[in-house]
């Protein structure tokens, strides 16, 4: 497997705080596969209906660009009110590699990924790459963690998969889909999938993004939803209003005879 290098290499900082104790601050090096990982056997077609819009979570570093995305977790034993973190960042180049990643597995899937908001889709999917650091100061417990998570466009039409559904009955439907697949508090309009690896001090941002959508499509159980919804949740259409009766015609008026 060839490797690809990025961002300025690992930096690991233990910075002294009185009494002995300290920090870590972990700055991981992004490697990236040489080639995509195969694809989980999920049901022919079972995810071809759906059009998905991807983009940076909020607050991630592709809508602040240079900045690096950071973890924090307090030192164990620490007390409330003690500034004793350990640090964990991922490279400032990391997030928009790994969009580029996601929207590749997504298509690999067969999904249309639209390239602009005002285009029909069914799911924006908020991408995440954040660094992970323990609660010791053990610099190998320090790992890099991406999410997907997908999110009902509000505005789905008709021309989507989402907008031909029926919400309820759909709804109730997926419920029973989110807790096989092990989607936690997953529902029709909200759920996510995400991955961690261990970032001591490199990572496969390959890998790492593409497990991150592989962890929610590799259900089997969610792509046969998919692939029936129209069928089994179909939108019921309004009942035409009924036509109605011509109004009677009036008599002829009465001749008067002399």
């Amino acid at each position: 497997m060839r490797r690809l290098a990025f961002g300025f290499g690992a930096l690991v900082t233990v910075a002294s705080v009185g009494c002995g104790r300290s920090t870590i601050r972990v700055v991981g090096v992004m490697q990236q596969s040489s080639e995509m990982r195969p694809l989980p056997n999920v049901p022919l077609g079972g995810y071809q209906q759906l059009h998905l819009f991807v983009r940076a979570a909020p607050g991630q570093s592709a809508d602040r660009y240079g900045s690096p995305d950071c973890g924090f977790a307090p030192l164990e034993g620490s007390d409330e009110g003690d500034d004793l973190n350990n640090t964990a960042c991922v490279p400032v180049d990391t997030l928009n590699t790994a969009i580029g990643i996601v929207r590749q597995r997504f298509r690999a899937y067969g999904i249309d990924v639209v390239k602009d908001a005002a285009d029909p889709y069914d799911y924006k999917v908020e991408v995440s790459v954040t660094g992970e650091p323990p609660r010791k100061a053990d610099r190998t417990l320090v790992k890099a963690v991406a999410r997907a998570t997908f999110k009902a466009h509000d505005e789905a039409g008709p021309r989507t998969l989402l907008g031909s559904l029926d919400p309820h009955a759909a709804g109730a439907g997926f419920d029973a889909v989110a807790k096989t697949c092990g989607f936690r508090d997953g529902s029709l309009t909200n759920f996510s999938g995400v991955s961690r690896q261990p970032m001591t001090p490199d990572f496969d941002v390959l890998a790492l993004s593409s497990d991150a959508v592989d962890n929610v499509l590799r259900c089997e159980d969610l792509a046969n939803f998919f692939l029936d919804a129209k069928t089994r949740y179909p939108r019921s259409e309004p009942a035409p209003a009924p036509a109605m009766a011509p109004a009677p015609t009036p008599p002829p008026p009465a001749s008067s005879g002399h």
